[in-house]
């Protein structure tokens, strides 16, 4: 309705730093969510790169992404209640205006009437035997179904559904029988099909009871960070709001550290459980709290403990989590027995986030392998990690190793910091422009200072369909400068840069009680290629072209709600390589080994299979015997692509075999020949997977650290694409 912009005092809020007030009337939560609504769209509005207006256009935008994501399977909402929703099509941006919420309302109200009446019916439909002998299908594919017309036609939609995750439980319980029977196990009890039928609905039964119960008892605050959260994303899929406790998670995967005690939690069936103890962290150190221990209580310091049972895990760890130094008292129950565990919290880094290296040795020639989850950084300036300095340190250590080139992978690291990827790409380029930024008025590229490349040598780049952003920065300036070779599949397309803003610091003192407000994280500019052009949908073309068994089933940034366009800008100015690679020639040498080694062409057609199974044959038969029949059609098929998650039969791992005692005998020899070929790759290869020397310092002394790093390195052996990357190196001049 509105086509006027938000009022001038609110849309400078995050330009000029003025203080809210004359908009907001004291106190109460309603005036809470008003201001966090009114001073997330107002500050979008003023930083983001391409604002669109506060009209209808945004307000269909709202009400159609709202309703879809609430109702994403279609088990929800009637034609009925959309009807009832219709009126607000079109006014969703007055309501921004004036801080009303009558159309989340009145959804939310519908919504959670419907999950008490759905939820009684999926108990009902579970209460008694399924008849399997009828002959009709599901249809998995939600866009090729139409949202049910009335509450008769909603029960439908439940009866299928349910009777079809049912049925793929009773399915499987069927063939670990049928399995048992020809393997002649007599430790297995067999059990009649009536009993497996029931036992099958019980189990469908408990998961739905959680699933229910955890739906409904999602907190109200939640829910209006979700639907701020589409208001936002209705700008663009990268302009986001984020709750208070959400941006601290988004704060942890962005540094790879937080401030706890180093215990990685799960739900296990309602219990606050502990899953895994982080290596050198406060309870790793403390050596009390083991993994599978139950969580009861949670007391900081000497106050008084506060009961978790039954809570949910993310408000359970936002009571675990603390500040350096403060203590922490957990009861939890270890086996049969209660105690009670003080801890104090310390800085936990998250070492899977980190930058990580080892040496792969192919017939002789050592290259180095780095792997980058993700570019980390540390943005509070307290002493944390930068991928960057890690990056600089492993190059250094490799190249002490005397390797032919070194690998780099970048396979789905989502991105990170800007600055980071900027500083990493210079260890590798001379001086000059490794991205361009364009704001809203300038363009301005973003240059290492180097004067000279750290790493000169062979240079192998690894992405895939979840490379996004930083990394593809990252690609692209090694293959504009011709630097190196750019191996996988295309990458995801995201070329914007975004930046956070804390709502609170935009906000009167005398509003105190308002706070927290969250923040919102705005696309503030777009980044190209320094040739001029973008990643933004695009994304990156591997020189070096690799199957990947998701290439056709993987959204990314062009299939996101509302993506910025692609366009280009003018190159900025910039040298090649001086030794630059004749990518055409690795290309096609890759191809013909790929096109000839049967694991390669394992992986196409898996890829084809996925595609054919997730996007094209969406439609299941209800009846057992034909669900059946098809399902072992599919294992059938689908066996010959076991052997992609096996490790390949020409690889061997050297670590340490006897850690942590250090003495010319924990060392694996591992230059042995190695097991034959067979038809997975072409050739004869000697191929050696180790740790660094540094990381085998740390193996001898620390048995946790030799544990990890063994199964890290084991892990490596799954990896057909990186052995193809050794060859990739071998082939360069």
């Amino acid at each position: 309705m509105r086509k006027s912009r938000v009022a001038l005092v609110v849309l400078l809020l995050l330009t000029s730093g003025l203080l809210l007030g004359a908009m907001l009337h004291p106190f109460g939560q309603p005036e809470k969510r008003r201001a966090i609504l009114q001073l997330m769209v107002s500050g979008i509005e003023a930083e983001h790169y391409e604002p669109i207006p506060i009209n209808d256009s945004l307000s269909d935008r709202i009400y159609k992404l709202y309703l879809r994501r609430l109702n994403w399977e279609k088990l929800y909402f009637t034609q009925e209640d959309m009807d009832r929703f219709k009126p607000y099509e079109f006014t969703i941006d007055s309501a921004i205006e004036q801080g009303t919420f009558e159309f989340y309302d009145l959804v939310n109200k519908v919504f959670d009437k419907r999950l008490k009446l759905d939820s009684e019916y999926v108990k009902q439909l579970l209460s008694k035997p399924i008849d399997y002998t009828v002959n009709e299908d599901f249809q998995s594919d939600v866009d090729k179904v139409a949202i049910p017309k009335n509450e008769n036609e909603l029960k439908e939609r439940w009866r299928k559904f349910i009777k079809y995750q049912t049925l793929g439980r009773l399915a499987t319980m069927l063939e670990d029988q049928d399995k048992a029977t020809e393997k002649k196990d007599t430790a297995y009890k067999m059990k009649p099909y009536e009993k497996l039928e029931d036992s099958a609905r019980v189990a469908e039964l408990k998961f739905y009871r959680s699933y229910f119960h955890d739906i409904g008892s999602i907190s109200d605050t939640d829910k209006i960070s979700e639907y701020f959260d589409v208001i936002a994303n209705c700008f663009d899929p990268h302009t986001e709001y984020f709750a208070p406790e959400v941006r601290k998670d988004f704060d942890i995967s962005m540094s790879g550290q937080l401030e706890g005690i180093g215990a990685q939690l799960e739900d296990r069936n309602g219990n606050i459980t502990v899953k895994e103890i982080i290596p050198g962290s406060p309870a790793w150190k403390n050596g009390e709290l083991k993994p599978g221990d139950v969580f009861i209580k949670v007391a900081q310091g000497k106050s008084a403990p506060v009961d978790v049972v039954g809570m949910k895990l993310g408000k359970a760890v936002q009571l675990i989590r603390g500040k350096k130094g403060t203590e922490v008292r957990l009861t939890v129950k270890s086996g049969s027995a209660t105690k009670v565990i003080s801890l104090i919290r310390d800085v936990v880094q998250i070492k899977e986030t980190y930058a990580h290296a080892a040496i792969l040795d192919n017939n002789g020639q050592k290259m180095g392998y780095i792997r980058l989850p993700e570019f980390y950084t540390d943005f509070e300036g307290e002493g944390g990690r930068r991928c960057s300095d890690d990056m600089k340190k492993l190059v250094v250590e490799l190249e002490h190793e005397e390797v032919k080139g070194i690998i780099i992978d970048l396979r789905s690291n989502g991105g990170g910091s800007l600055q980071e990827v900027v500083k990493m790409a210079g260890l590798f380029v001379p001086k000059g422009p490794i991205v361009q930024i364009k704001g809203q008025r300038r363009i301005d590229p973003l240059s290492s200072n180097d004067t000279g490349a750290l790493y000169k040598g062979p240079l192998v780049v690894l992405v895939n369909g979840a490379s996004a952003s930083a990394s593809e920065i990252f690609a692209a300036a090694m293959q504009d400068y011709k630097r190196g070779v750019i191996m996988g599949t295309k990458t995801y397309g995201k070329g914007t840069v975004q930046q956070v803003f804390t709502l609170d610091d935009k906000i009167s003192p005398s509003f105190n009680n308002l706070r927290p407000l969250g923040s919102v994280k705005i696309t503030i500019s777009k980044f190209y290629r320094i040739n001029g052009e973008t990643t933004q949908k695009d994304g990156v073309t591997p020189d070096v072209q690799m199957p990947d068994p998701y290439q056709f089933t993987d959204e990314k940034e062009k299939d996101a709600d509302f993506p910025l366009s692609a366009d280009k800008i003018p190159a900025a100015t910039y040298k090649d390589w001086s030794h630059p690679v004749d990518v055409s020639y690795l290309s096609q040498e890759s191809g013909k080994r790929t096109n000839n080694d049967t694991i390669f062409n394992l992986i196409r057609e898996e890829a084809q299979v996925f595609k054919r199974d997730d996007r094209d044959s969406t439609l299941y038969p209800l009846n057992l015997a034909a669900y059946r029949k098809q399902e072992n059609r599919r294992l059938a098929e689908n066996k010959r692509f076991d052997a992609i998650n096996k490790p390949l039969p020409f690889e061997k791992v050297s670590g340490l075999a006897n850690p942590p005692q250090a003495d010319k005998n924990t060392e694996s020899k591992g230059k042995d020949s190695l097991l034959a070929i067979g038809p997975f790759v072409n050739g004869d290869y000697n191929f050696l997977i180790s740790a660094t020397t540094s990381e085998k310092d740390k193996m001898r002394v620390d048995t946790n650290e030799a544990k990890t790093e063994n199964a890290w390195l084991k892990r490596l052996t799954r990896d057909p694409e990186l052995f193809e990357a050794t060859r990739v190196i071998s082939d360069m001049k």
